[in-house]
């Protein structure tokens, strides 16, 4: 079933002509809305990006920067579990509402599913407007479920050893065999390709010492490599009104390699040569990510309105142990868009103000039961005469949107454990 009634919709489609009206910008009316591409990066966080940019290894986001407004993004603190901030941005809701508080429950350590979201989310909300949405990747998203336009689920690179893929694995069902084939088998990622992550020289010694953490590293770009191919075949099939690209692997790079840039700051025993050959990991992880941007901003007009935020940002090794406790409560936000004027800066919005601001520039009333606000800093004129008005005219609640029971999706005992030990690598469960 599609969430929501005719009748929400009907009442969606006229908040947003009414909402439209108010709100146009420069004299005129506006009454269409904009598409919007948002570019989650997990984990990413200035504190390792400004370095990086002051020495010219990401020209992507550099000249981005020129185009965009940006700044920090202060997420919540005590610091909190991935899908529990994902579902927090993209439902503008707290966890205690949208019910996605954890990567699994109970004592057998059960994955959490799709059937724990308590409350719409960006694509409910789209999909009563009549807009369309794709989403790969994002966490707890299986079994995928019907949308107006495309999910792809977290479950992608999971049951490779499967003979058919997962139940709703995709939706609509009719792509999954495309979107199968388009996944990536890390063991098919050759050393030689690894080089850009570990220098040449050293990659023989990589493999015959420490082929363990060469295995993580080729699990992790793999999975990123799938959803990158996905996203690049549907892009060039389909323009939807929100195209939400879902990075998971930084996070994952720098729970797992993090501590070999820093080893002075970690009381991790490391052998010498192990600290060489991985000490290059993630700014290189973040290099590699960089020309995913620049390949992305390729695939739209250049007027195109986009977003690029992060969760959470990354501290790295503390002596309290692993998981959210190395996380930081800064990350990023960029956005392009005429509402914000290129190349400014603001000091920093809240996590639960990301859903109001995307509602906002797709050109959708924030609801009223949202806590968080619009982004106020380095509006244009026109910008904030949009904003003021949006604001002044809020949907009452999306919340009669929240999905209803969908697919169940397939049981798979060896998918859960896959899942499982990958949360124990990077310390998230015990």
């Amino acid at each position: 079933m599609r969430s929501g009634t005719g009748r929400w919709t009907a009442v969606v489609v006229a908040a947003v002509l009414v909402t439209g009206m108010l709100a146009g910008c420069g004299g005129k009316e506006q009454t269409e809305t904009r598409p919007l591409v948002i570019v989650g990066v997990d984990s990413a966080d200035w504190h390792l990006w400004r370095p990086m940019l002051d020495e010219g290894r990401l020209p992507h986001l550099a000249a981005f920067m020129d185009q965009a407004a940006s700044g920090r993004m202060k997420t919540f603190y005590p610091l909190e579990k991935s899908p529990l901030l994902w579902a927090s941005i993209t439902t503008g809701t707290t966890p205690d509402v949208h019910g996605v508080a954890h990567f699994v429950k109970g004592a057998d350590q059960k994955p959490v599913r799709g059937a724990a979201w308590g409350a719409p989310a960006l694509w409910d909300i789209l999909g009563a407007a009549g807009l369309s949405t794709s989403i790969v990747g994002m966490w707890t998203t299986y079994p995928a479920r019907p949308i107006e336009g495309v999910m792809v689920s977290d479950y992608l690179p999971y049951g490779r050893s499967r003979n058919k893929p997962l139940e709703n694995l995709v939706y609509p069902d009719s792509l999954t065999e495309q979107v199968v084939s388009l996944r990536v088998d890390p063991d098919t990622i050759s050393n030689e390709q690894l080089t850009r992550f570990i220098d040449a020289d050293k990659m023989e010694l990589a493999e015959s010492k420490y082929g363990g953490l060469l295995s993580d590293l080729r699990e992790i770009w793999a999975a990123d490599l799938g959803y990158l191919a996905v996203h690049r075949w549907l892009a060039q099939e389909t323009d939807f009104d929100l195209t939400f690209i879902y990075l998971r692997g930084p996070d994952m790079v720098s729970h797992k390699f993090y501590a070999y840039m820093v080893p002075d700051k970690t009381t991790q025993y490391m052998q010498e040569d192990e600290i060489e050959i991985f000490r290059e990991i993630v700014p290189r992880y973040y290099e590699w990510c960089d020309e995913v941007l620049g390949e992305i901003l390729g695939w739209f007009p250049p007027d195109r309105q986009v977003m690029v935020v992060s969760d959470h940002g990354f501290h790295g090794p503390r002596p309290q142990g692993k998981g959210t406790i190395e996380h930081s409560e800064w990350g990023v936000c960029l956005v392009r868009s005429p509402l914000y004027e290129a190349g400014t800066e603001f000091d920093y919005l809240e996590l639960l103000d990301l859903c109001p601001t995307i509602l906002a520039l797709i050109g959708l009333p924030p609801g009223a039961d949202m806590p968080g606000s619009v982004l106020a800093e380095a509006l244009t004129a026109d910008g904030e005469t949009f904003v003021r008005r949006l604001e002044g005219n809020r949907f009452p609640s999306y919340m009669p949107l929240r999905p209803t029971e969908g697919p169940g999706g397939e049981q798979d005992a060896g998918v859960d454990e896959e899942l499982r030990k990958q949360l124990r690598s990077l310390g998230y469960i015990d």
